[in-house]
């Protein structure tokens, strides 16, 4: 970060939100990534949302959806509104991309979205499997996305002046699709971006 001139700054935590699940809900609440050994693309993708507030424009909603094995996005989109249509968009446009085969687990929190019947209706028709953070959970039960939007916004949008909808898009869009998934090294990955590895993976498997 020192070398190509990138700062972190960090934001205030939010406050913790009272659980509204209901007993019947929570017996559909399982964590199936927990100590699960993931060790191939397209096996587990993690989603979550996000706000990202704008000074002319108010606050919008960031829903991106990661590959968990690469940590590359693979699909994004901002919106005025996190209703449950808005993540079946960017869910159905990773699926297109991806074509990922049955079994595929898509793990999120808990939030309403996540649990209403037509994001688990969809889920189920693609023969895909809902996954969620335990009830009682901490924060690195979404690690990867939990870090994905933190860089975002402590190694770029809070260097910037953010005033309308077409700044922030124009910005997520450079952060994502210039720098993260193509550039930005993960130890994690073997000091690799997310593409290089995807690209590594496939050589491994696919020699020429």
């Amino acid at each position: 970060m020192v070398v190509i001139g990138i700062k972190s700054i960090v934001s205030k935590c939010f406050p913790k939100k009272r659980s509204s699940l209901t007993e019947a809900e929570k017996n559909l609440i399982v964590n199936l990534i927990k100590d699960l050994d993931v060790k191939r693309l397209n096996q587990v993708w993690t989603t979550d949302i996000t706000y990202i507030k704008t000074i002319h424009e108010g606050t919008f909603f960031l829903i991106t959806f990661l590959d968990y094995y690469s940590k590359r996005v693979l699909s994004w989109g901002l919106f005025s509104d996190q209703k449950t249509d808005k993540i079946l968009l960017v869910l159905k446009k990773a699926i297109k991309i991806r074509k990922p085969s049955p079994g595929l687990i898509v793990h999120s929190d808990k939030g309403s979205q996540m649990r209403s019947k037509n994001y688990r209706t969809f889920l189920s028709s693609q023969n895909f499997v809902f996954s969620y953070t335990s009830l009682d959970h901490s924060c690195d039960e979404n690690a990867a996305q939990e870090s994905f939007h933190a860089l975002l916004k402590k190694e770029w949008l809070y260097q910037k002046k953010i005033y309308t909808f077409e700044d922030a898009y124009r910005e997520i869009y450079n952060f994502i699709e210039g720098f993260y998934n193509p550039t930005r090294i993960h130890s994690s990955l073997g000091y690799l971006s997310p593409i290089e590895f995807e690209n590594n993976v496939k050589n491994v498997k696919n020699p020429l």
